[in-house]
This record gives C-alpha cells, structure tokens and sequence, in this order.
C-alpha cells in the first residue's frame, strides 16, 4: 500500500492528465448538448494540462520559485510531492466548472487563474532578471489569450449580473490560497515563511 501510494504521489501530473483526458473523452461523445461556458473551460483545461507539462521543463520554473524564491532544497523532495496541490487543485476547480455550467462563478473563477498564469509569467521574466522566456511562458500566454477571448464570448452569449465577478473573484483567492497552504504543509514550510522570502527577495531586488 506504501508502495502504490508513493507510485500516485509521483506520478500525480499523469492521473490528473488521465482526468482531464476522462472529460475529454465525454464532452466529444455529448459535443452537442454542452454548454458554451463548458466548452470554454474545457479549451482551457487543455491548455492548463499542456502548461503543467512545458512549466516543468528542466524545473526551471520550480527552480525559480522554490528554489531562488523560497529557498526551498525541493530536489531533496519526495518526487511529485511538490506538484500534488496544484494537481488537486486543477482537477477540481475545473471540474466543477464543467459540471455546473450554470454557475457562471465557476467558470469566471478559472478564466481569472487562466488570465493570472500569463501574468506571472511575464512578471517572473521581469523580476528574476531572464534574459529569455519562463518555462511555460508560451502555453501561459496562450490560455491567457484564450480566457480573455472567453469573457467577451460570454458577455455576448449570455446575460449575467456583474456581482458573478465578484464570487468568481473571492472563489479564486480562497481555493488558490487553500492549494498554497496544502503545497506549504507538503513541504513543511508555512505562509510566514513565505512571507518572509518575499520580504527578502524583494529587498535584495530593489534594495540595490
């Protein structure tokens, strides 16, 4: 049992893409009964999956965030102990978007993480001094461009109150807040530690 569990912890990105290919595998056999709204979130699953791929590249994006960031010795990790939350996290938020259409919060909430992976990406250029692309940089970008397609596609397809921003917006803090505290206990780290390597970072970036 020890074993088998330490097979899924290492292999967590495989059984969370095998969830996403589940999905897949269902929308193309009930295409034509789908939602507009779960046909969006699927294109951007499908770009999340192969970000999660090309972000993993040489671990350099992990490097960066754990390793230059938080000062993390995350090579000493269990591997896949420090991907486990996102992939929880990924499946179900995603999930549930694609099974309550008609909560537009849902979908809204994973546009925003879409449009903030293209963000981040930019900004880590710009604040760990790269003289090339993040790794993930182009799939980031990609769903980015794809979420922000998908507001203006919504707005014209569907009527909706304006306060659906505001749970979409609340729903995204509080589950990627839960899926940053379930990566800190992975690693036995905890927020004020992350504050303060932010605090650090931040003061040798700017300070000079």
């Amino acid at each position: 049992m020890k074993n088998f569990g330490l097979f899924l912890l290492k292999h967590n990105i495989h059984i969370m893409t095998l969830c996403f290919l589940d999905w897949t595998i269902w929308a193309t056999l009930n295409w034509s009964n789908l939602e507009f709204v779960q046909k969006i979130v699927l294109g951007l699953y499908a770009f999340l999956i192969l970000h999660e791929y090309e972000e993993s590249y040489k671990d350099r994006f992990l490097e960066l965030m754990a390793g230059r960031l938080l000062k993390i010795d995350y090579k000493a990790l269990t591997p896949g102990l420090t991907h486990l939350s996102q992939a929880i996290y990924i499946t179900v938020i995603f999930s549930l978007a694609i099974l309550f259409p008609q909560q537009l919060w849902l979908t809204f909430g994973v546009i925003i993480l879409a449009i903030f992976e293209g963000y981040v990406h930019n900004m880590g250029i710009i604040l760990f001094r790269l003289k090339g692309l993040t790794p993930g940089w182009w799939t980031a970008i990609g769903m980015a461009a794809f979420g922000i397609w998908g507001i203006v596609t919504i707005g014209r397809e569907y009527d909706y109150n304006s306060i659906e921003w505001l749970w979409a917006t609340l729903y995204y803090i509080a589950s990627f807040l839960a899926m940053e505290f379930g990566f800190q206990a992975l690693i036995k780290s905890n927020p004020k530690n992350v504050v303060k390597a932010f605090r650090t970072f931040f003061a040798e970036r700017f300070g000079k």
